[in-house]
C-alpha cells in the first residue's frame, strides 16, 4: 500500500469509531492546508470479523460521504484492530491516531487524539525538516 500513496509526504488519519469522525474532519481540514505536497488519507479500522459484511459497510460509508474527493481518500481497513492499536502504541480504540509517513514507509511523526495547536506544531516541525518543492498558500 505505501507505494500507492499519492505524495512523497502523507498523513494517515486512523479512526476506530464512528463518533470519532468530528475529530478526523478537524484534522483533515487543518492538514490539507499545510502543504501542497502532502496527501491526507482517512483510514477507518474495522475488525476483520466484519469482513463478510464488507459490501454492506462499504456501501453505507460511500453513501455517507457525499464528497467525491473525500471518498477517494478514505480507505477502510478490515484487520485485527488490536494489532493496529499495538503498532500505534494506543491502549484502546477510544482515540484517533495521525501518522506522518513518507511514501517509502518511513514514519516522520505521530500524534493521537483530537486537533490541538501543540500537536499541529509538532507535525509542522516534522514537516519542516522535510524538503518541499512547493508550499501551499491557502
Amino acid at each position: 500500500m505505501l507505494g500507492d500513496l499519492a505524495q512523497p509526504l502523507n498523513v494517515l488519519v486512523v479512526a476506530f469509531r464512528r463518533e470519532q469522525q468530528r475529530e478526523v474532519d478537524e484534522w483533515l481540514l487543518e492538514l490539507e492546508r499545510s502543504r501542497a505536497d502532502l496527501a491526507v488519507y482517512e483510514l477507518p479500522v474495522i475488525s476483520s470479523r466484519y469482513a463478510p459484511a464488507r459490501w454492506l459497510i462499504d456501501g453505507g460509508m460511500t453513501r455517507g460521504i457525499p464528497d467525491r474527493s473525500a471518498r477517494a481518500r478514505t480507505i477502510t481497513v478490515y484487520t485485527d484492530v488490536r494489532t493496529v492499536l499495538d503498532n500505534l502504541g494506543l491502549a484502546g480504540s477510544d482515540t484517533i491516531a495521525l501518522v506522518l509517513v513518507e511514501r517509502s514507509g518511513r514514519i516522520l511523526g505521530t500524534e493521537t487524539g483530537g486537533f490541538e495547536p501543540g500537536k499541529t506544531e509538532r507535525l509542522t516541525a516534522a514537516l519542516a525538516q522535510t524538503p518541499s518543492p512547493t508550499r501551499s498558500t491557502r
